[in-house]
């Protein structure tokens, strides 16, 4: 009787351990289910204060199957973001690419859009570096100072809170003193020759010359003044301008002068010049560009090939 009734003992014993175990299976599986949308949320907010390195730190925390459908998702978007990034910091603006095209589709959720056009920006401000800084290099050295000169200014006008972009602006400073040196040589043999003084942007603008020559019959640097400024006030279109400005991301600096000729429906050529720091007698151009304000898309030429090459 007392052998039976220790066997009770046992098997009762034995059978709350199994309950114990089994409940403690479920509260555990529980407790991970939680963790698994409290990530989630917690991500989601690290992104709306634009921590997006920790967001994607508490989903890699959580187990895999502990993940939702759309938990997984954003884990694996941020990580293409962070790539982005990571690559953006580095100046590989084409690792930058191939990680920023597989979040060409992401609609949601709100927090993550706003982090990942934010990196865009940055990707076209940072591409557009690149572009300024090769265009000072080889224009320089092909003895083109207005364009160098307008490149140097146009890639020092860009935020340098990015690190690739403040690089390059580095990089380039040390053409500042030698385009400055080459163009006051060029402006003392202009002054010798007795050119016309005033409105020096307009002037020397290509798309003003030209529209001048045609209205006119006669070369601008015959007319005066008060020609000059009423037919440059003839060359603007703010409303093309401001679209111009928001596809590109090309920022509009104190001092900058824009010519704009409509050259068919829907497509204009824009001339940017802005007057050099050292030299105010000195003319720079910032670029000349194509631009289609229906599709948004726009190129710069390349003053040295003839080309007019995408830059967005």
């Amino acid at each position: 009787m007392k052998f039976f009734k220790n066997a009770v003992k046992v098997a009762s014993a034995a059978i709350m351990a199994l309950l114990l175990v089994g409940c403690g299976e479920k509260q555990n599986k529980t407790t991970v289910g939680n963790d698994g949308n409290t990530a989630y949320q917690t991500a989601i907010s690290n992104l709306e204060t634009g921590d997006n390195k920790q967001a994607y730190s508490e989903l890699k925390a959580v187990d895999e199957k502990s993940l939702s459908v759309k938990a997984q998702k954003l884990r694996n978007n941020l990580k293409y973001l962070l790539a982005a990034k990571k690559a953006l910091t580095g100046n590989d603006v084409e690792e930058a690419e191939k990680n920023l095209a597989n979040l060409d589709n992401v609609t949601s959720p709100d927090a993550l859009v706003k982090q990942i056009k934010k990196v865009q920006r940055e990707y076209q401000i940072i591409q557009l570096a690149n572009r300024y800084y090769e265009d000072v290099t080889a224009y320089y050295k092909a003895g083109k100072y207005s364009e160098a000169g307008g490149s140097l200014q146009a890639l020092n006008s860009l935020s340098n809170s990015y690190q690739a972009v403040e690089n390059l602006q580095y990089k380039a400073s040390k053409y500042d003193s030698l385009i400055a040196q080459a163009q006051n040589e060029s402006v003392s043999k202009a002054e010798s020759a007795g050119s016309e003084s005033g409105y020096t942007n307009a002037r020397n603008s290509k798309l003003m010359s030209s529209q001048y020559e045609k209205a006119t019959g006669r070369d601008i640097s015959s007319a005066d003044n008060s020609e000059v400024s009423s037919f440059a006030s003839s060359m603007t279109n703010d409303e093309v301008l401001n679209s111009f400005r928001t596809a590109t991301k090309i920022p509009q600096e104190a001092g900058d002068q824009y010519y704009v000729q409509e050259t068919s429906k829907d497509n204009y050529q824009i001339e940017i010049r802005h007057t050099s720091d050292s030299n105010t007698q000195v003319s720079n151009l910032k670029g000349m560009y194509q631009f289609n304000s229906v599709t948004k898309k726009a190129k710069k030429l390349n003053e040295i090939s003839g080309d007019y090459e995408d830059i967005n």
